[in-house]
């Protein structure tokens, strides 16, 4: 498993050190040799990773990528395509982090490292989701509850609670006593304090002279060189009948009696109940109650008081008194002042002393505070409802043999023609259009041109027919609707090249001996010295750009490099390299000692991770993976994967 019932953020010394026992393992051969099922063999016919006796099946790796597509989605703050997730590799490396995961795992589980059974069943009595809200005690019949909500057994959670207890027990205790070498301190701090003298200056946009603009032919050419880029996606113009409730709402009329009728109605659920916080501790006997009552009033602490009676208290946070669970309980708190402690009270499940602690009063809902929700509702079923009927006509109409022009004439609706669209609903010039949506632009392109799509559900209250025009395949636009864009891009591109050649051509003149400041006079620029630059201060030259300050830390003495910059192209010469302060270098030694352990470490994971994977011969079947996904063989072909049911 892969942490569906925790965060998936863990200590990075921890998963290090992980890393490193990996190594450990794997040279002192553990669990090397022993016999395990041919890959996707007979047990796990639907494992999408095999490592021995761990496994990911297809329906888990699904619900593995939807948790992460929701989060990237959350990111995005939109809904991620995935083509560009599988364009950049998503679904594999998702993949390849489990089949890495679960070698950890088993590496471990054949070392011998398990934790003991009362573990485990004490870590599932701590998830926070196992809980009853109302005795707030853990619920055998909530945690299983929550386990197949998710898609989850009880024997899923369970292996993956032993795994990662086994983890993190094993990290811990070798943890606190870790320590890199000192020799490996020393050498981060003397990187990091060595100091780096640089001449630089600016090759300015004006330094190169403006590219004249293209011809026909070049743009034409230039089109070619990016067809890639510039190849319009299929298209097509289609011709669409929608029936929609939202478009029909606002001109639905209402009866004020109707209105009337239905606040009457939802009176009481549109009121809001009297609420109350409070906490009860229950009793054996009226003596109990009475001494609970009167300690709670001295303001001591419930749990305290109920620890005292060998009870447990239970607390209600802005209850109403339905959700009291002893209805007589309820009518005598319900009676009670905030602040008010009483005991013993007899209820119909026994005895108690409470204290009420908090007092929410209810609001009656009247007709004008109730109205716009009242009226939007009735307007939207209205809408369905009328849209429904309007397709009903129309489909009558087409069973009877009318097209589809004649049948929305007949239904009393218009037709639209709508394109050239893409598969995205982008036409022409990447606008979407907002009468489209994902169902009505499948229906079109699943058809070819000269079919029709009679009435399907796009939602609630929505349906559409349409009639497929046209289909266009993919070409390149017609040079007189993109001549601006095209003409910018060429010029764009031109510019660029200029002045990377007059760049080019400066360095290889400083690289053949001549000077920096001899360079910056041919392009009127003003040569900058900076002395001492340290890895640990890079911050402070922040301006200066990330490409810039990496060509420094990279270079050598007397290299000679370029670099973007906000405005135009830096030129720069590594001057000199001088190695830092030996008082300040030991001061950092002493300091970054913890945080050089976790680097250290850090480094050990990739190589391991992947040891681990191979000694264990971990499978991963591709295939599978995206056959549960549910990826359309047209887009594998069309991004040079194989397309579900191809040979791993």
């Amino acid at each position: 498993m892969t942490g569906s019932l925790r965060p998936a953020a863990k200590n990075p010394l921890g998963i290090a050190l992980m890393g490193l026992l990996m190594l450990v393992f794997l040279l002192l051969g553990v669990g090397g040799g022993g016999k395990f099922p041919d890959a996707f063999g007979a047990a796990h016919t639907d494992a999408v990773v095999l490592a021995g006796s761990h496994s990911i099946s297809a329906r888990d790796f699904k619900r593995i990528f939807d948790q992460q597509k929701e989060r990237l989605d959350q990111q995005a703050q939109q809904q991620v395509p995935m083509e560009l997730l599988l364009q950049n590799g998503f679904d594999q490396q998702l993949l390849n982090g489990l089949a890495q995961d679960q070698a950890e795992a088993e590496l471990l589980s054949r070392s011998g490292i398990a934790p003991a059974p009362a573990l485990i069943d004490a870590e599932i009595r701590k998830l926070p989701f196992a809980f009853d809200r109302v005795t707030g005690k853990f619920s055998e019949q909530q945690f299983t509850q929550f386990l197949a909500s998710q898609g989850i057994s009880p024997r899923q959670a369970q292996a993956e609670i032993t795994d990662e207890i086994a983890q993190n027990q094993f990290a811990g205790a070798l943890a606190a006593g870790f320590r890199a070498p000192r020799i490996y301190a020393a050498l981060s701090a003397l990187k990091g304090l060595e100091n780096r003298d640089v001449s630089y200056f600016m090759l300015t946009p004006a330094s190169v002279p403006q590219p004249a603009p293209p011809t026909d032919p070049q743009l034409l050419a230039f089109m070619k060189a990016h067809a890639a880029q510039l190849t319009l996606p299929e298209m097509r113009v289609i011709t669409l009948v929608r029936f929609s409730a939202s478009a029909l709402a606002p001109s639905i009329v209402l009866d004020p009696a109707e209105v009337q009728k239905a606040f009457d109605f939802k009176k009481d659920s549109l009121s809001t109940p009297e609420t109350r916080s409070l906490v009860e501790i229950p009793v054996k006997t009226a003596a109990q109650g009475a001494q609970a009552a009167a300690r709670l009033a001295k303001g001591e602490d419930p749990a305290a008081v109920a620890s005292s009676l060998g009870a447990e208290p239970i607390a209600y946070a802005d209850k109403p008194q339905s959700a009291i669970a002893d209805a007589k309980l309820a009518a005598a708190v319900f009676a009670m002042k905030p602040g008010q402690s009483a005991g013993p009270i007899q209820g119909d499940l026994g005895m108690a002393a409470v204290k009420v602690l908090k007092v929410t009063p209810g609001a009656i809902a009247t007709l004008a505070t109730a109205k716009p929700k009242i009226e939007a509702d009735l307007r939207t079923k209205k809408a369905q409802d009328r849209a429904y009927a309007l397709s009903q006509t129309f489909d009558d109409a087409r069973q009877a043999g009318a097209n589809i022009a004649a049948a929305a004439q007949k239904a009393g609706v218009a037709v639209t023609q709508i394109g050239p669209v893409t598969a995205k609903g982008l036409d022409e010039d990447g606008k979407t259009n907002p009468l489209l949506n994902d169902k009505i632009l499948k229906s079109a392109f699943d058809r070819a041109a000269g079919e029709d799509v009679d009435i399907e559900d796009a939602g609630p209250g929505e349906y559409f027919a349409l009639h497929v025009d046209r289909a266009i395949p993919p070409a390149l636009p017609a040079l007189d609707k993109k001549r601006a864009e095209l003409t910018a891009a060429y010029m764009r591109q031109r510019f660029i090249e200029a002045l990377t050649a007059r760049a080019d051509g400066l360095m290889a003149a400083m690289r053949e001996g001549g000077g920096i400041e001899q360079a910056a006079a041919q392009v009127g620029g003003h040569v900058t010295h900076q002395l001492g630059m340290q890895r640990v201060r890079a911050q402070q030259f922040k301006d200066l750009g990330r490409d810039f300050l990496e060509g420094i830390f990279a270079a050598k003495p007397g290299d000679v490099f370029d670099a973007p910059g906000q405005t135009g192209v830096f030129i720069a010469k590594l001057d000199a390299v001088r190695p830092g302060d030996v008082t300040q270098m030991a001061r950092v030694v002493q300091g970054i000692g913890s945080r050089v352990s976790e680097d250290y470490l850090r480094d050990l994971v990739e190589a391991s991770k992947s040891a681990a994977q191979q000694k264990i011969k971990v499978t991963v079947n591709l295939r599978q993976a995206r056959e549960a996904l549910g990826v359309d063989p047209a887009l594998l072909a069309k991004l040079g994967g194989k397309a579900p049911g191809a040979a791993k």
